[in-house]
């Protein structure tokens, strides 16, 4: 079509002449609409009247003259589409267009925020003079150069979806800046908002703070969704803090580190924490000064790793039958400290008979009563000081 004269724009036949037209033509509605406006003007006819005209046409409604008035059904918005279509659409949305897309209005941002933002990992580590973190592949880091700080960021940010259903920075060349303020304002001024992501998810947090920073304390939202986590603090009271801030049965399992060994006072603190007691797996890695009987917190475990500072040989029996009661085991490991070998100290304790010379492991097998389960029990010395004991059933 050619452009018409000004005198026709007001001609309703011929505005759905031309509508007619474009069905004719057999193109995308879109399309059509985009023709139609070339032609006629960009402000004659609302894509909602042109929608309308082009729907009737394409049944074979062709009564130019029919009273739309007859018609009581509202008209349709992008909002009265299904929840399945809108599901999709948001589903194949990475976490930056998400939201560009909830910022159009209100309705649209109430509905994207009902689902959840994954990631398959976030990091953050926090020591002396540094803020380093960790999206996916994507790394950042300030850190304190002179009076400012140097900001280190991916130079172009690609976000895929992965066939686990969560969101894959891709790696990217990095670029390096340079600011008038201290390393953890700016840090924060990055960090802030991607924690106030609505349903924000990850399938692995790991936070790591080697400083005092009450600033940290509180980045993380409550509850924060991570399926499993890995906290390590100088402060203890800020590491039951911040494993108290994952939402407990969302976590299956986490792992914490604290430097100095602590004993059943401190321990009963993590004990008494609902994501404790609804975890699948949980790995300590710091000595803790308990007896053999304090495993027995351990017990609705499906795995767990823990170590202590000493084992004698006499107390091996206690520990199998302890741990052979826990009705959910999958797999043990406790590390223990000894200054002399004792491999062959333990066997004879359970009555396994091993070569003679040196001998660096064994492995007791042990029918649990009543029960057709077996309790499989490997020692092995790593290194001089260095032992460990691996459970299975």
């Amino acid at each position: 079509m050619g452009k018409i004269p000004e005198i026709l724009k007001n001609n309703d036949h011929y505005l759905k002449s031309c509508i007619l037209y474009e069905v004719a033509m057999k193109k995308p509605i879109f399309d059509s609409y985009q023709s139609f406006c070339n032609v006629v003007g960009q402000d004659v006819m609302e894509y909602q009247d042109f929608e309308f005209w082009y729907g009737r046409f394409c049944e074979g409604e062709l009564d130019f003259d029919y009273d739309r008035s007859m018609d009581s059904a509202e008209p349709k918005t992008l909002m009265d589409m299904s929840t399945k279509l809108m599901r999709k659409i948001t589903d194949d949305l990475n976490p930056v267009e998400r939201r560009y897309l909830r910022s159009m209005n209100q309705d649209l941002k109430k509905y994207i925020d009902s689902f959840p933002t994954v990631f398959e990992n976030i990091s953050l580590i926090a020591v002396e003079n540094q803020l380093f973190w960790k999206l996916n592949e994507n790394e950042y880091e300030c850190k304190t150069e002179g009076d400012g700080c140097t900001f280190s960021k991916p130079k172009c940010l690609k976000i895929e979806k992965s066939d686990e259903d969560c969101y894959v920075c891709k790696k990217s060349e990095k670029i390096t800046e340079t600011y008038e303020k201290s390393y953890m304002k700016k840090g924060l001024e990055y960090l802030t908002p991607l924690f106030k992501i609505p349903n924000l998810q990850t399938n692995h947090l790991r936070f790591v703070s080697t400083i005092q920073s009450p600033e940290l304390d509180a980045i993380l939202p409550v509850p924060f969704y991570a399926k499993s986590g890995y906290i390590q603090e100088f402060n203890f009271d800020n590491l039951v803090q911040h494993l108290s801030i994952l939402k407990a049965g969302f976590l299956e399992e986490f792992t914490i580190k604290y430097d100095p060994p602590f004993g059943i006072e401190l321990l009963t603190k993590i004990f008494e924490t609902e994501q404790f007691k609804q975890a699948q797996g949980v790995k300590f890695h710091c000595y803790l000064d308990i007896n053999v009987e304090g495993l027995i917190h351990f017990s609705h475990l499906k795995q767990f790793f823990c170590a202590v500072n000493a084992i004698e040989p006499e107390e091996i029996l206690r520990i199998r039958d302890i741990i052979s009661t826990f009705k959910n085991l999958g797999k043990v490991r406790i590390q223990f400290d000894r200054n002399e070998s004792p491999i062959r100290q333990f066997a004879e304790v359970l009555d396994e008979e091993i070569p003679e010379g040196p001998v660096e492991s064994f492995t007791h097998r042990y029918q649990i009563p009543e029960s057709n389960r077996t309790l499989e029990m490997t020692i092995r010395k790593i290194s001089t000081h260095c032992y460990w004991i691996d459970i299975k059933v």
